[in-house]
């Protein structure tokens, strides 16, 4: 028996339970766009799964779930020789026993089943009798288990669409998040996400560059949103490349950025004279990995920066997420300076400084309002000033 069709007039489930129930041998081919997945059936019971995605590599499995860490992979497969297995090598170099290659490959081909429970879309074709590679190593598993845990999933994922925002938008890092230190627990998938995250990233970039699968990195995410350790940033705005005037755009964040940046450190040097270039290198290097755009294009000179410079950063950006990376690196930067003025120069100094920075933001958005309205970048520009004034 031989049976092709697509997801979206029948379930997985309900295919599941056809070849368990008929106790069926062969496998079942399920494609969508350009990820493949083939599960494994001997006499009804899934013993084999194989994908082309390559978040459901051997590896990274053993990666996600913590039995090797990234150097020790890369050293195993810098090593590795054409044909010679990833679990034989681990084996060889004591890092892994047989006993836990085994279980590691049962864990992957549960992953790669569950994977499928969130397709609502695939051509699909069972063929009869067909076995797995002869080189694989088979197990047994209960489809109907299978069913049971991959449905749960399906329900928690619903949940953790009404947490998590779409994924244009752009999260960063709570610099000062609502949780004493004492009270964090964070697991080791949480940990994961935030270094994907970095300085900010947008969620579609972390679900793909994250080696963890859709599900564990879209709940990684949901739980650091609802611990306050992550925040929305911005959605970003789709726009075609025509339509967007790069010189412009770029020319009125540097009006913005650049003049209150020489702002700030004219008045830092002009009160403290050689002090002054110490309190802007010092901020500098004490603050560099919350806006890593900075560290290298500006770390030099005492924070000297200049339009050739921020235009060279702002064109070496990916164009569709180069806007709310650029603001947000400087938003962080200007208000480390500003604070550095209040320790430095007193409350008095640093509030009549912020007034003046809003009087120069505010003039230099009434020079290209249109353009700044269009792509949120007054919204932006008052909601940092709002965060300075704290």
């Amino acid at each position: 028996m031989s049976f092709t069709g697509n997801l979206k007039t029948i379930s997985l489930p309900d295919i599941f339970q056809l070849i368990f129930s008929t106790k069926k041998t062969g496998v079942l081919n399920i494609g969508q766009n350009k990820s493949k997945r083939f599960i494994y059936f001997k006499a009804g019971m899934l013993v084999y799964a194989s994908s082309t995605d390559e978040q459901d590599l051997f590896g990274n499995i053993l990666l996600k779930k913590g039995r090797i860490s990234k150097e020790e992979l890369n050293k195993v497969l810098v090593s590795q020789k054409e044909g010679k297995k990833l679990g034989a090598l681990l084996v060889e170099r004591k890092l892994l026993t047989r006993d836990e290659i085994f279980e590691c490959l049962k864990m992957q081909i549960e992953e790669i089943v569950y994977g499928l429970f969130g397709w609502k879309d695939g051509d699909f074709e069972f063929i009869e009798d067909q076995l797995p590679p002869p080189e694989a190593i088979q197990t047994e598993l209960n489809p109907m288990n299978l069913i049971m845990e991959g449905t749960r999933r399906i329900d928690e994922w619903e949940e953790l669409k009404k947490v998590l925002p779409s994924e244009e938008t752009v999260v960063e890092l709570m610099r000062d998040p609502p949780i004493k230190a004492e009270e964090l627990r964070l697991t080791k998938n949480e940990i994961i996400v935030m270094a994907i995250i970095g300085s900010g990233r947008k969620i579609a970039d972390v679900l793909e560059e994250c080696y963890l699968d859709r599900f564990d990195t879209s709940k990684g995410l949901a739980n650091l949103f609802n611990s306050g350790l992550i925040k929305a940033v911005k959605e970003e705005i789709k726009v075609k490349k025509n339509e967007l005037d790069e010189r412009a755009v770029a020319e009125l964040l540097a009006q913005v950025y650049l003049a209150n940046l020489s702002f700030i450190f004219e008045s830092l040097r002009g009160k403290l004279g050689e002090k002054g270039d110490k309190v802007i290198s010092d901020t500098f290097e004490q603050n560099k990995e919350y806006y890593p755009l900075l560290s290298q294009q500006f770390g030099r000179g005492g924070g000297q920066i200049d339009f050739n410079l921020f235009l060279d950063l702002y064109n070496k950006l990916p164009e569709e997420a180069r806007l709310w990376k650029i603001v947000s690196n400087f938003n962080s930067l200007i208000n480390d300076y500003l604070l550095a003025v209040r320790k430095s120069l007193g409350n008095k100094i640093y509030k009549r400084m912020i007034s003046e920075i809003r009087i120069n933001v505010q003039n230099t958005i009434n020079t290209n309002r249109q353009l700044s309205v269009k792509y949120g970048l007054e919204e932006e520009f008052n909601r940092a000033l709002r965060d300075f004034e704290r």
